[in-house]
C-alpha cells in the first residue's frame, strides 16, 4: 500500500547497499538527476558529485555508525550539466540485527539555497550600511522608541546602543529641534520621507549640527517604523559662518572705500555696487543689482550722443580680457546729470574665460574744479609777480635819484639842522630801497627764478666779515658779538657767497634787532664726506648757528615765523620796522640750495637760528 507514495513521492527515494550501489529508485530519482535508472545503476555513481562533494557523500553513509538516520546537504551534476544542491537523509536498513543496506531521500533544494543566500548577500549588504556608514543612523519603531544606532551615531553622540534601546527619540535632540522633529516623525509614519536640520543632543550634552533624513521602515507594505540618516554638518555651518563673516568684512571693507566698486557679470549685468558707488551714481545698492550696466549709466558720451556698447572701454575689457584705465569719461546718473570719472576696468575668469569685470571708479568732477582754481591762482600768481617786479622797478628808479640828489647835498657844507634833516631823508631813503630789494628776492624765491652761484670763496673772511659789520651796533647796545669758527674749516668752498652773505646779515640783524642785553655767538663748522669719485673736490656741510639772549619767541607763533608778512611781536616789529620778509627769504634760499633752517627759542630766553648748507671743498 506504500508503492504509490513511493513512486509519486516529489523527492527522489532509492534504496542502496551497503557498497554504495544502488538497487532501486523511485521516479523522481530519474527526474532530479536526469539519469535512467539503469543508467544510475550501472555507472560509476562518484560522476553524479563535482570536486569536493564526493567525500561528503560517501562520508554520509560511512560516517553514520550506530546511528540509524543522518542528514546532510550535498551538491550533485545533473545529466544535462545543471549543478543541483540537495538535502539528503540516510536510513539504515537493517535485516536480522545486521546493517545491510541504506534507505536514501533527496530533496532538490537549489532554488531555496539561492534564494537563502540572496537573503543572506542583501542581509550583509544592508548591515553593511548599516554598520559602515558615514552618517549616524537611527532605527524608532511607532512610538518612537530606539530600537538601535549604528557606530557611527555612537560615535557621535558618546551614547552605546545598549544605552539607546527603547529610549525616545527626544532624549537625543536638543530642545530647539523637538517641534521640527515630531512633525517630521509624523509625516515619516505615514510613509512620507524627509530632510531637515536640527541639532543632536551628544551625552555629554553637547550639541551636534546635523542634517536628518527620515524614511518609513515599510515591511509587506505596512509602515513599522522610522529610519533616521543624520549628517554631522557642523564643520560645514562652521565654513558657512565663516565665509558669510568674511564676506561681511569684505563688504564692510568696500563700503568704507571713497571710490565707487562695482562688478558686471558676462552679461554686462550688475551683480554687486558698494556703497559710495551707489552714493555718487544717486541709486540705492538694491537698485542697481541685476540690470544693465551699460543701459543704465553709460549710454551716452559728455556731449549727449549715444554711446555704443560695443566702443565701451568696460565691455571692451571684459571681451578681450585685458584691463583698463580710463580718464575723462562721465558716467550718468540716476536724476539724469552726468558724473564725470576716472576708472580702471579689471576683468574676471572662469576656467580662463572672461566671466565679467570689476570697475573702481572714481568722481573726479571736483578735482576738476580744483585744477581750475589752481590755474587761476597760479595765473593770478605771475601777475602778482609781474607786478611786484614792476612796481619795485618803478619805485626803485626814482629812489636811485633821490639818494643820489641826497648824497650830493650832504656834501654841500650844510649847517647841523640841514645835516639832520639830509641824514634822515638817506637813511628812510635806503630803508625803502632795502624793502624795494627784499619784494624782489620774495617774489624771484616764490617764481622758482632764483639763480644760486657755484664759485669758490673764503668762508670764515665771509663769516667775520658780517659779524664785524654789526659790532659797533652790537657794542653801542652792550651786547658782546663773538664768532667760533670750528676747526678744521676748508680754506675755500664753493657755493653761492652773496646769497650766504644775505642769509647771514638777515640772521645776525635780527639777533642785535632783538637783543638788549646779554651776547650774540655766531659759530659755524664745516663737515666733511668721504670722497666718492675722483674729482678733486668733496661734498661737505657748512652747518651755521646764530645764538643770542634776545626776547625771544612765543611757542605758539615759532609755526609762523618763517611764512611771508608774518609779524612775531607785532609791537617790536614796528618799533624796529621790518616787512615780515626776511626769514621767508632766508628759508626759500636755503633750501632751494639744498639746505635746512631751524629755529629753538623761549621767550625771554633768546633763540637759536641754525642752518646747514651743502657745499664742495678742498679735501
Amino acid at each position: 500500500m506504500y508503492r504509490p507514495l513511493f513512486m509519486y513521492h516529489p523527492d527522489a527515494i532509492y534504496v542502496m547497499d551497503m557498497a554504495g550501489r544502488l538497487i532501486y529508485a523511485n521516479p523522481a530519482t530519474e527526474r532530479i538527476s536526469g539519469y535512467t535508472l539503469e543508467e544510475l545503476q550501472t555507472m560509476d555513481m562518484r560522476k553524479l558529485y563535482p570536486e569536493g562533494e564526493r567525500a561528503k557523500s560517501l562520508s554520509g553513509r560511512t560516517a553514520m555508525g550506530e546511528a540509524k538516520q543522518r542528514d546532510f546537504k550535498v551538491k550533485i551534476v545533473r545529466k544535462d550539466g545543471a549543478l543541483l544542491t540537495l538535502a539528503i537523509t540516510y536510513l539504515a536498513i537493517e535485516q536480522g540485527g545486521k546493517r545491510v543496506g541504506i534507505y536514501g531521500i533527496a530533496k532538490d533544494i537549489t532554488e531555496e539555497e539561492l534564494q537563502k543566500r540572496k537573503l543572506n548577500e542583501q542581509e550583509k549588504l544592508y548591515r553593511s550600511l548599516f554598520e559602515y556608514n558615514p552618517a549616524g543612523i537611527l532605527s524608532f519603531d511607532l512610538k518612537g522608541r530606539c530600537l538601535s544606532v549604528n557606530p557611527n551615531l555612537e560615535a557621535m553622540t558618546g551614547y552605546a546602543n545598549e544605552e539607546l534601546r527603547e529610549q525616545p527619540y527626544s532624549l537625543l535632540f536638543a530642545p530647539e529641534s523637538a517641534e521640527r522633529l515630531n512633525q517630521r516623525f509624523r509625516r515619516t509614519l505615514q510613509g512620507s520621507s524627509g530632510n531637515f536640520e536640527a541639532r543632536l543632543l551628544a551625552k555629554d550634552e553637547q550639541k551636534i549640527d546635523v542634517n536628518i533624513t527620515t524614511l518609513p521602515i515599510i515591511v509587506d507594505g505596512e509602515v513599522l517604523g522610522v529610519y533616521m540618516l543624520a549628517l554631522d554638518i557642523t564643520e560645514w555651518k562652521r565654513q558657512i559662518e565663516r565665509g558669510q563673516e568674511l564676506t561681511d568684512q569684505y563688504t564692510a571693507i568696500l563700503n568704507a572705500v571713497s571710490e565707487g566698486i562695482f562688478e558686471i557679470n558676462r552679461e554686462g549685468q550688475s551683480v554687486f555696487i558698494n556703497q559710495s558707488g551707489a552714493r555718487l551714481l544717486g541709486y540705492t545698492v538694491e537698485e542697481f543689482r541685476d540690470v544693465y550696466n551699460h543701459d543704465l549709466i553709460h549710454h551716452s558720451r559728455s556731449d549727449g550722443s549715444p554711446y555704443p556698447i560695443e566702443d565701451c572701454p568696460i565691455h571692451k575689457s571684459m571681451r578681450e580680457g585685458v584691463a583698463r584705465a580710463v580718464s575723462g569719461e562721465v558716467f550718468w546718473r540716476k536724476d539724469g546729470t552726468s558724473l564725470l570719472v576716472d576708472y580702471r576696468v579689471n576683468p574676471l575668469f572662469e576656467n580662463g574665460e572672461p566671466a565679467g569685470a570689476v570697475i573702481v571708479f572714481k568722481d573726479v568732477t571736483s578735482e576738476d574744479e580744483i585744477a581750475r582754481q589752481k590755474s587761476e591762482t597760479q595765473r593770478g600768481f605771475s601777475e602778482r609777480a609781474e607786478f611786484l617786479n614792476l612796481m619795485s622797478h618803478e619805485i626803485r628808479t626814482p629812489l636811485n635819484g633821490v639818494l643820489g640828489m641826497a648824497e650830493l647835498v650832504q656834501e654841500s657844507g650844510l649847517n647841523e639842522e640841514q645835516q639832520l634833516y639830509v641824514d634822515t631823508l638817506l637813511r628812510s631813503g635806503r630803508a625803502l630801497q632795502g624793502i624795494a630789494d627784499r619784494l624782489l628776492d620774495f617774489n624771484a624765491a616764490e617764481s622758482g627764478t632764483v639763480v644760486f652761484e657755484h664759485e669758490p670763496f673764503d668762508a670764515r673772511y665771509l663769516l667775520k666779515e658780517v659779524a664785524d659789520s654789526f659790532s659797533v651796533q652790537a657794542e653801542a647796545s652792550g651786547v658782546e658779538l663773538t664768532t667760533r669758527i670750528g676747526e678744521p674749516f676748508p680754506a675755500e668752498l664753493v657755493g653761492d657767497a652773496g646769497k650766504l652773505r644775505r642769509i647771514l646779515i638777515g640772521l645776525v640783524g635780527n639777533a642785535v634787532k632783538f637783543t638788549s642785553r646779554g651776547s650774540i655767538r655766531v659759530a659755524a663748522e664745516c663737515m666733511v664726506r668721504p670722497r666718492t669719485g675722483e674729482g678733486e673736490l668733496v661734498r661737505c656741510v657748512l652747518k651755521v648757528e646764530v645764538r643770542d639772549t634776545g626776547i625771544g619767541i612765543p611757542a605758539d607763533k615759532l609755526e609762523l615765523l618763517f611764512q611771508p608778512f608774518s609779524q612775531i611781536h607785532s609791537a617790536l616789529d614796528r618799533s624796529y620796522e621790518g616787512t615780515g620778509l626776511g626769514l621767508a627769504i632766508c628759508k626759500r634760499w636755503i633750501e632751494g640750495m639744498g639746505g635746512t633752517i631751524w629755529v629753538e627759542s623761549r621767550e625771554g630766553h633768546g633763540s637759536v637760528f641754525s642752518f646747514t648748507l651743502p657745499m664742495l671743498c678742498e679735501e
